[in-house]
């Protein structure tokens, strides 16, 4: 998940999106999206975005349905 210090909707979203990883034997990874100049660019102040796979799997709203179907390969 790409996040920023202090960014209260992304420790929301952690908040939500752990409980499934920890359930489909996942880790959640969270990265400052100003680590990279790549990423502070396409994401900017989108931020949660969650990636996996190398793509955009959601952005926020965080839509959980859609991150558990993707977690257990269904999605």
């Amino acid at each position: 998940m790409l996040s920023r210090p202090g960014c209260h909707l992304c420790e929301q979203v952690v908040a939500e999106v752990e409980p499934l990883c920890r359930a489909a034997g996942a880790t959640l990874r969270v990265l400052d999206v100003d680590s990279r100049a790549d990423w502070r660019a396409a994401y900017g102040l989108r931020i949660p975005v969650l990636l996996g796979a190398g793509r955009e799997l959601a952005a926020w709203p965080v839509d959980l349905d859609r991150v558990a179907r993707w977690l257990d390969g269904t999605g």
